[in-house]
């Protein structure tokens, strides 16, 4: 049951992975303005890793399902850890450093990504489907 759940779980991770690229195909800038405010108040930091912590769980408990259970379980577990990571370090440094990609990375550039966001989710889907 657990399993199935966190599978179900990964395929939600997985069309927000799609999801998030259509945004950035058709709203670049709106992408960017909202990869600078990541970390800008408490409850979007926490937030954040709160998804981030959920996902990787999910990948933890889905992996001996999926078809690459070691790449899954070593994934699910990053994310995981670097969730830790940053809520133990400063806000301020996440905000900081997400302002600071958000003010360089160009517009044309997050178009050109925004496949991968797509073929990272399609795989993720494909992957403990």
């Amino acid at each position: 049951m657990i399993a199935a759940a966190s599978q179900w779980l990964v395929v939600v991770a997985g069309l927000w992975l799609i999801g998030l690229g259509v945004f950035m195909l058709l709203q670049p800038r709106q992408a960017l303005k909202a990869l600078g405010q990541m970390g800008g108040s408490p409850m979007v930091h926490i937030g954040e890793m709160a998804v981030r912590i959920l996902a990787g769980i999910a990948m933890v408990f889905a992996a001996a399902a999926s078809r690459f259970p070691v790449a899954i379980a070593v994934i699910g577990s990053f994310l995981i850890v670097s969730a830790l990571v940053l809520l133990l370090l400063p806000r301020r440094w996440h905000a900081a450093y997400s302002t600071w990609w958000s003010r360089r990375i160009p517009v044309a550039a997050v178009r050109m990504i925004a496949p991968m966001s797509w073929a990272m989710g399609l795989a993720l889907i494909w992957i403990v489907v």
